[in-house]
């Protein structure tokens, strides 16, 4: 009967999705928190985290719809009085049919157009996976990953419903929580195992019970998390639960089969409640509407005292062969001396209360072997059984009563557990079929030191000016444009939407707005993101022209200079650097799906230059594609100039600094056709050590009036060093923190060079009388270089916690 009621059990379980299983919207325990910390709604229209962080769910018992907005700000779901409905148009509605957004987004499915709406329920609510709110990964995030055991925030998410106009914001927190040490549970579970055997005689249906209480208890509380179809989830649970009750009826009743039904039960609810909640025990929250307390302790009753039931089947047949001593052997009487039918221990079986049969009435109990059973033993109802010649019982068929467990008891008993095992299997499998998250994947390695090391965001000057550009060996640079008709509002929530994001990219969590993954496995690697305003931001988005410092005035043209328009100037500039590709390419791409609405990317270069670890010149100058050292003569953090000579100190830009960007395109094939000698005269420097021509190592000042034995300058009059050098140029300095960029040409071909990035409290002190004198003094350079873009950038000073970029200038403008 248990082995049977073990396998309907299975059967129920393969066509069914029970909540045995501890996992609800495909995550189970975990120590990833999702929080809701505000939301600016309206009464009617909720906003909530549920199924333990894994979905969001909106209701509007209002009579208008109100709109989610997808990852793009495109409509994505519409709930109101004609139900809920999704538009087909949004790359949200595909994304979030997963839990980890690997839905194949189709080619037609455009943000941009007109929504599609299709109807998806009658109801006033929706649940979706928010790709926003939870992580994506099976591996952990880097921060976590050096230190498990400490509170991390990951990432901030918002999420904006529409209604009647009207922007309803929710945003919340998603964290990492260590969850607590698991031993005292794990003891538990051990004392538990330790129960039925203890309560074997008289309270073995009392631990049936518990456990299937237990179970029911922990299912159910799961079961309530979820939207619908909560009975359905739950059939295979109550036939397991049938069968526990079946076990307390025989236990009751003292009938062998007792035992078996309660071992089927223990294992059916150990294999598919027990175990696979085991993390329960160490992680800081569960799907489950129980306590966690209350909840470890349905785990561990389940799975503890489900796997002592079987302990107490396996000690029952034990004590049947020692209540029973008698062997097999002489239960067999030998040929020829088989006792009469009609003598006492004859074979054929006497009813009871007939002469020589068991007496039944007496109240006595009798063991089946002729001895009396000690006093307080347990008498289950014993079938008729044949008697051997000897006076032990001999079970029909062959079976012994006594001397040792039979094969047939053997094999019974390995039958019932794996029956009992495949049951719970199939109902873990049908209740898990998304893999749980949090537990990182194995094989994941520490971060190099390289890639955990971060560059602090917040301070009185933004980062990335004066970050050395040997710990950042990539970069990208991007201007972009504000969209006709922006207004200040729209343009101060780009800019904080912008530095919320730069805030966790740097620390290496996930900007919350991005569905993107490329880069959940790397740390941060030196990130710094530096914004500024171009002069065309001035007169535009309500920004007053009068406003632009006389600093931000737009360069001079230069004699000679073609420069391409669509790749020079633009509203804001955008500086991201890292020591890694991937990482940069990520952030800024981050930025301008944020800037979305409000401002259009214009242009964007991609620089490198080399990284840590590749040279065993660490921190020296670095060489540009020329193959010359450049930024020789920088600015040190360490002099006492360096900060008025780089950093503004006036109004809003205090502590800020003008960038110049120039794409310079260096004529390589020709370049390299000079003799090495020639190229330094060029330059005024040795090829090989940086050296100037008069004499010296790197750092040694350059002599300009040594001159060689024909009587010309050592360092030619027209070098580029020397027109160049601050001597020359009023004491004009700049800080150089350039990239090289080499692009393929179409059909063949490579354009390389320079991204001439430059630093300086005012350009007009700066960048234009060192280019001037560059042009106007034949720079020998210039034969070999093209100055192909311009821009220049005001960018404000840095950020303190709670502020966001450029705050100071909409503060002084009452913006």
């Amino acid at each position: 009967m248990a082995v049977i009621g073990a396998l309907v059990t299975a059967l129920l379980a393969i066509g069914a999705a029970p909540a045995a299983a501890h996992t609800v919207g495909g995550v189970g325990a975990t120590n990833f928190r999702t929080t809701l910390e505000r939301y600016d709604g309206v009464p009617g229209v909720e906003l909530s985290v549920v199924e333990n962080g894994s979905k969001l769910e909106a209701r509007n018992s209002t009579g208008t719809d109100v709109v989610v907005r997808g990852y793009q700000n495109e409509p994505y779901a519409k709930i109101g009085p004609g139900g809920v409905f999704v538009n087909e148009n949004s790359p949200a509605y595909y994304l979030n049919a997963d839990r980890y957004g690997v839905t194949t987004v189709p080619a037609g499915a455009d943000p941009r157009k007109p929504p599609s709406w299709r109807k998806v329920s009658g109801d006033r609510s929706f649940r979706w996976h928010d790709h926003r709110t939870h992580w994506m990964q099976t591996t952990l995030p880097p921060l976590v990953s050096q230190a498990p055991d400490e509170f991390h925030e990951i990432s901030r998410w918002t999420v904006t419903l529409d209604y009647r106009g009207e922007a309803l914001v929710g945003t919340g927190v998603l964290a990492w929580v260590p969850g607590p040490a698991p031993w005292g549970w794990f003891a538990a579970v051990l004392g538990l195992c330790a129960l039925p055997a203890l309560l074997l005689r008289r309270g073995l249906a009392f631990v049936v019970g518990a456990v299937v209480v237990s179970d029911a208890a922990h299912s159910v509380g799961v079961t309530l998390l979820e939207p619908a179809n909560q009975v359905v989830s739950l059939l295979p649970q109550f036939a397991v639960w049938a069968i526990g009750g079946l076990a307390i009826w025989l236990l009751v009743r003292r009938h062998d089969a007792g035992p078996w039904a309660a071992a089927v039960v223990g294992v059916c609810v150990a294999v598919a409640s027990g175990f696979p909640d085991l993390p329960v025990f160490w992680r800081s929250s569960a799907p489950t509407v129980l306590p966690l307390v209350v909840d470890r302790l349905t785990v561990a009753v389940g799975l503890g005292a489900g796997l002592g039931l079987v302990g107490a089947l396996a000690l029952h047949l034990y004590r049947n062969r020692t209540t029973h001593p008698a062997s097999v052997g002489a239960a067999v009487p030998e040929a020829g001396s088989a006792a009469a039918p009609d003598e006492p221990g004859g074979g054929v079986p006497k009813p009871v209360g007939a002469p020589g049969g068991p007496d039944r009435s007496s109240g006595e109990p009798d063991g089946g072997s002729g001895e009396p059973v000690a006093e307080g033993r347990e008498q289950a109802v014993e079938p008729l059984v044949p008697v051997a010649a000897s006076g032990a019982p001999v079970a029909s068929g062959g079976r012994a009563r006594g001397g040792r467990i039979s094969r047939r008891q053997a094999v019974g008993l390995a039958v019932a557990g794996g029956a009992g095992a495949v049951a719970g299997a199939g109902l873990q499998a049908a209740a898990n079929p998304d893999p749980p998250t949090a537990a990182p994947e194995v094989g994941t390695v520490p971060l190099g030191s390289v890639g955990r090391q971060t560059v602090p965001f917040h301070g009185a000057r933004q980062a990335g000016i004066a970050t050395p550009s040997q710990r950042q060996a990539h970069a990208r640079i991007a201007a972009f444009d504000l969209v006709p008709g922006a207004d200040p509002a729209a343009l101060r929530g780009l800019l904080q939407r912008w530095t919320t994001a730069a805030e966790a990219l740097a620390a290496g969590r996930p900007a919350g707005d991005r569905t993107d993954t490329m880069t959940a496995d790397s740390g941060p690697a030196s990130l710094t993101i530096t914004v500024g305003f171009g002069p065309t931001l001035f007169g535009r988005a309500g920004v007053p022209a009068s406003a632009r410092p006389a600093a931000l005035t737009p360069l001079p043209a230069f004699r000679g200079e073609t420069l391409d328009p669509a790749r020079s100037d633009g509203d804001l500039g955008v500086l991201v650097a890292a020591d890694d590709a991937v990482v940069v390419f990520s952030a800024l791409r981050t930025l301008e799906q944020l800037a979305a609405g409000v401002a259009t990317p214009r242009w964007q270069f991609a620089g490198f230059t080399r990284g840590r670890g590749v040279t065993t010149n660490e921190g020296a100058t670095v060489r540009n594609l020329m193959g010359q050292l450049d930024g020789t003569k920088n600015p040190k953090p360490s002099e006492a100039t360096f900060g008025r000579q780089v950093f503004a100190a006036d109004g809003w830009m205090t502590n800020g600094s003008y960038l110049v960007v120039r794409r310079i395109r260096m004529l390589l094939d020709d370049w390299e056709k000079l003799p090495v000698t020639d190229q330094e005269h060029v330059i005024g420097r040795k090829k090989d050590s940086g050296a100037p021509l008069s004499g010296g190592v790197e750092t040694t000042a350059a002599n300009f009036g040594q001159r060689g034995a024909d009587g010309q300058p050592l360092i030619p009059a027209n070098s580029h060093m020397r027109l160049a050098t601050a001597a020359f140029n009023s004491g004009a300095a700049m800080l150089r923190r350039g990239y090289s960029f080499a692009d393929p040409l179409p059909g063949g071909g490579l354009e390389a060079g320079l991204i001439f990035l430059a630093w300086q409290a005012d350009p007009r002190t700066g960048f234009v009388p060192v280019q001037r004198n560059l042009v106007d003094g034949e720079d020998r350079l210039s034969r070999f270089i093209r100055h192909e873009t311009s821009a220049l950038f005001a960018m404000p000073g840095g950020v303190a916690k709670g502020e966001y970029f450029g705050q100071r200038l909409f503060e002084e403008l009452g913006l």
